[in-house]
């Protein structure tokens, strides 16, 4: 899944370009989000206990992918 506009839940996270995208799977109780940059696996991310709900999920990890790729990127390199 990109985590472009078209995935981003109501709230003020920035957009990521375009060759950033997110995949999520269930271990145990947890949701894991790989965030991935032209298919090259970066950062994961998990969320814990928030609810079952997938596609809420799926949308809370999306925003907080966004705001992590915003600071990723903003660091001096």
């Amino acid at each position: 899944m990109n985590v472009d506009k078209s995935s981003a839940a109501k709230t003020d996270a920035p957009l990521a370009p375009p060759e950033w995208t997110m995949d999520m799977q269930l271990e145990g109780s947890r949701f894991t989000a790989e965030i991935k940059r032209a298919g090259k696996a970066v950062c994961r991310l998990s969320a814990f206990g928030s609810t079952s709900d997938e596609p809420a999920v799926r949308r809370e990890l999306a925003d907080k992918a966004r705001w992590w790729i915003q600071e990723y990127l903003s660091r001096n390199r």
